[in-house]
């Protein structure tokens, strides 16, 4: 009588094996690697979730100094601290560049609101940070700065009207059109 205890897998028993693990990878193997896309997205709306936050902490202050109704351009800024009181005096230095109380693009001003670890899309070290940006002005009153994950590319070419394929958000120089303020805050998600 032959003893069992020594049998191994046979051929066809570990065939059967591998095409259900092969089945198994090919139906799991796409959910995750789609999750970092869903990252850089999930990314993105944090930081157009940021954007609006720190609208509004800069409005709030731009209304308490009586400074909401004034235009910043490229030459003409008007700047609120970045701390301290609303009616303190402040400057590039100290505050955060305005247009009709919100952050401008001008002068850095959102990016000095956001307080991120940012830097031009076209440093040599950009993807030793967080974010990347790209400014783009049109004329002294216009402009978007596009920003995005360091990791991915900030389209160098665009339209104001028609926003360039990749991952970024990009938001709008608040300026006048038509008697009202004009901004915005898109995401851009085609190229994540």
């Amino acid at each position: 009588m032959r003893s069992h205890s020594n049998r191994g897998f046979t051929l066809i028993e570990l065939v059967v094996v591998i095409v259900i693990l092969g089945i198994l990878a090919a139906t799991a193997a796409p959910k995750f690697m789609d999750l970092q896309k869903d990252a850089r997205i999930s990314k993105l709306n944090g930081i157009k979730g940021a954007i609006r936050s720190a609208e509004s902490m800069t409005v709030s202050k731009a209304v308490l100094a009586g400074l909401e109704k004034k235009e910043g351009t490229k030459t003409s800024l008007t700047y609120v601290c970045e701390t301290g009181s609303a009616l303190d005096q402040c400057n590039s230095t100290n505050g955060i560049s305005i247009s009709f109380g919100y952050p401008a693009v001008f002068g850095n001003g959102l990016l000095k609101a956001l307080d991120i670890d940012a830097v031009q899309a076209d440093e040599s070290d950009v993807k030793q940070h967080d974010w990347a940006y790209r400014i783009k002005e049109w004329d002294d009153k216009k402009a978007q700065l596009l920003i995005g994950p360091a990791d991915m590319p900030i389209p160098a070419e665009y339209k104001k009207e028609s926003p360039a394929e990749g991952c970024y958000v990009f938001y709008d120089h608040p300026h006048l059109d038509s008697g009202s303020v004009v901004r915005q805050v898109v995401v851009v998600t085609t190229g994540c």
